[in-house]
């Protein structure tokens, strides 16, 4: 019950089309009871500006800082001393299908995760790189994540022997489950996610014993309007990045609830 209640609320984090189609939908309902219709007037008035102020760069721009520490990436050898795998993790794939014909491609999250695992790997030389994530849904995908994440992997110049993957687990608790028992030689691993998702990945894995260096990937939202006045004016990447970071939010919330986080771990090493 817990977990399909949790499902559910992924739909319509703050931000997303869902809730603000829902939103809507019952403001526009209230407008024909005539004891709510005053009520229903401030509800969409109120979301309006809610929605507007989630696109606006500057608050996307607050509300990702306010999820995750200063994860720089790792630039030289020097930056990860005694690291000796490289851990990618999925955040997510895309399916297109017609008359029994497929095409699977990887989120753009995912893409920009596996360019920074083929980029550490050019720079560290680890002795293995983890490919990490689950089949979403076996009627839409045929493959895994972590297959996928792999193939492209070796596309970009990863020796097909240093990919392992990790192809069942559904999120990134289980992902820090699972991934920990291919860890056991290499105490010290880069850890690479999307900025937004960094913090919570970290907590996670560190809440298992593992010691993970962060690795964000460079992926970006809002970085053309980072130093000009347009970090004022409304775009669909600064929502969608106000989305993303409200939904680490609720994630770090069922981590908590679920006693999947160690507060005594859940600390910089």
């Amino acid at each position: 019950m817990f977990t399909a209640a949790a499902d559910v609320v992924k739909g319509f984090v703050p931000g997303s089309m869902a809730l603000l189609v829902v939103g809507v939908l019952a403001g526009v309902a209230g407008l024909y009871v005539r004891r709510l219709e005053r009520w229903a007037r401030r509800w969409l008035a109120a979301l309006c500006l809610f929605y507007l102020a989630l696109g606006i760069p500057v608050v996307s721009q607050w509300l990702e800082k306010g999820r995750r520490q200063s994860y720089g990436p790792i630039a030289t050898a020097a930056d990860a001393p005694s690291v000796t795998a490289v851990v990618v993790l999925g955040n997510g794939m895309v399916s297109y299908q017609y008359e029994g014909l497929a095409v699977e491609s990887l989120t753009r999250r995912t893409a920009f995760n596996v360019i920074e695992g083929a980029r550490l790997y050019r720079l560290l030389h680890p002795a293995v790189v983890i490919a990490s994530g689950g089949l979403a849904d076996p009627e839409e995908f045929r493959r895994s994540e972590a297959e996928a994440i792999r193939d492209v992997l070796i596309r970009l110049g990863v020796p097909q022997e240093v990919v392992v993957i990790e192809p069942r687990s559904s999120n990134t608790a289980e992902q820090a489950e699972r991934v920990a028992g291919l860890l056991r030689e290499h105490p010290r691993f880069a850890l690479i996610t999307t900025p937004i998702h960094m913090p919570r990945a970290v907590a996670l894995f560190r809440s298992r014993g593992l010691n993970p260096l962060p690795a964000p990937s460079h992926i970006g939202y809002t970085d053309e309007a980072q130093e000009s006045m347009l970090r004022f004016v409304p775009s669909a990447g600064a929502l969608r990045a106000s989305e993303l970071s409200m939904y680490e939010y609720l994630g770090m919330m069922y981590a908590r609830s679920r006693g999947w986080l160690d507060p005594a771990r859940d600390a910089p090493q």
